[in-house]
């Protein structure tokens, strides 16, 4: 809970620990597990290639995980007092999302590619970040994990939310 942005120093520990393991936990899962091949298709090299690309794949972990971690803790509490209607206008979505989906209706998304058009040859470091960027949230196998790290990150403050989300990317 938040108290005036003091937190047990125990609590804190236990929290960083938590991330770390979590990311590490997301690692392993099964839906981890198929995006490898990608992982490995860049990874082997010269030590200075392996590391200087783990050091991007990391800094694309983190550009998605920590703007999760702040926005998670900067809103933790407005969540949790508005619970009942954020619950209500969500499941309301899910079920317009649902009625349109089982009816047919195509739902074009902004800023989304058409499936002809043709994709342009990324930079190898360019393609090692963003598939941090995308490692770092994809798998419904690592939502529970990260669900609850950025659970714990609501109840801190956004430089507490950003440091569990680090330290999750870093575990994985």
């Amino acid at each position: 809970p938040r108290t005036g942005g003091r937190r047990h120093p125990l609590m804190i520990d236990i929290g960083f620990a938590g991330a770390t393991i979590g990311g590490l936990l997301s690692l392993l899962s099964p839906c981890s597990v198929m995006l490898l091949p990608a992982f490995f298709a860049y990874a082997f090299g010269s030590l200075r290639q392996i590391l200087v690309r783990t050091g991007v794949f990391y800094l694309g972990l983190v550009a998605s995980l920590i703007p999760l971690g702040v926005f998670a803790s900067a809103l933790g509490g407005l969540l949790i007092d508005h619970r009942e209607t954020m619950i209500r206008v969500v499941a309301w979505l899910v079920i317009v999302a649902g009625a349109l989906l089982v009816a047919g209706v195509p739902i074009r998304l902004p800023g989304r590619a058409d499936a002809g058009a043709s994709a342009t040859r990324s930079t190898p470091l360019l393609s090692t970040f963003l598939l941090g960027t995308v490692y770092a949230v994809a798998g419904v196998c690592a939502g529970p994990i990260l669900g609850s790290v950025l659970l714990v990150a609501s109840l801190g403050s956004p430089i507490y939310g950003a440091s569990l989300m680090a330290l999750y990317g870093l575990g994985m």
